[in-house]
């Protein structure tokens, strides 16, 4: 495999992690039975975002918590004191969905970053401050994104479906060595996109009936119909598995 070398510090850090085989890969439906506080990774691809929310936050610069404005001045309760420093940070919550299950995935800044191309700070001052709702053309930079994330497993954020990303990457040198570590026996098919095109056919058979879908509470309502398709998935990725041993 010919390695290109990014000048990202991270994708160093990441490489190396897939490279020497130390990066732990599950699937989504492997993560809900896991109990113990670890890092893990995730291959899958955001099917809906939450717009219902504000999608960044005046945060202390310090500290990265957010600032509260309080009798005119800002205040950070984790450093305890007024403060200037402060910056916007995304902060975003979609639905993440593998062949095997769907869940809530939390974005932090770096992970949005990634994903629209921008700090967040450059958004609002092109938006304004009322971009806090997020804007059509920010939220299509998550939609459809396949991608590696590193999610951070906690029983309670077991326990309420939803995972922190601490990483993410979209890097196909880094999928390149996830599949050769992963999935040995992996040809590349016109059938690899079946789960992705069966969900994309799903969700406009949706949204023809129902309307659109991306409302308020649209996430939840999107969540539960991927769940509702997870025998249908399940059977096409044993599907897809045996077109790979043949």
């Amino acid at each position: 495999m010919t390695t290109f070398w990014s000048t990202e510090p991270e994708f160093h850090e990441i490489y190396e992690e897939f490279s020497s085989g130390r990066a732990r890969v599950r699937s989504l439906n492997e993560l809900r039975d896991l109990i113990e506080d670890s890092v893990y990774w995730v291959e899958g691809r955001i099917v809906d975002v939450d717009d219902t929310k504000q999608f960044c936050f005046l945060s202390c610069r310090i500290c990265g918590k957010p600032i509260e404005v309080v009798g005119g001045m800002k205040w950070c309760f984790q450093c305890g004191e007024y403060t200037f420093r402060d910056i916007f940070r995304y902060n975003v919550e979609v639905i993440v969905a593998d062949d095997t299950w769907s869940s809530t995935f939390v974005l932090r800044n770096k992970a949005c970053e990634k994903l629209i191309g921008e700090p967040a700070a450059d958004v609002i001052a092109q938006y304004g401050d009322t971009a806090r709702t997020m804007p059509q053309s920010i939220k299509e930079n998550f939609l459809g994104q396949k991608a590696l994330f590193e999610v951070v497993v906690s029983s309670l954020q077991t326990h309420l479906q939803f995972f922190s990303v601490s990483r993410l990457t979209v890097d196909k040198e880094i999928k390149g060595l996830y599949i050769e570590k992963n999935i040995p026996d992996y040809e590349s098919s016109s059938d690899d996109d079946s789960f992705l095109k069966t969900l994309d056919y799903v969700e406009e058979q949706d949204r023809a009936a129902e309307g659109n879908v991306h409302t308020a509470g649209g996430v939840m309502k999107l969540q539960r119909k991927v769940l509702k398709l997870q025998g249908l998935l399940m059977r096409l990725n044993q599907m897809q598995r045996g077109r790979r041993r043949t």
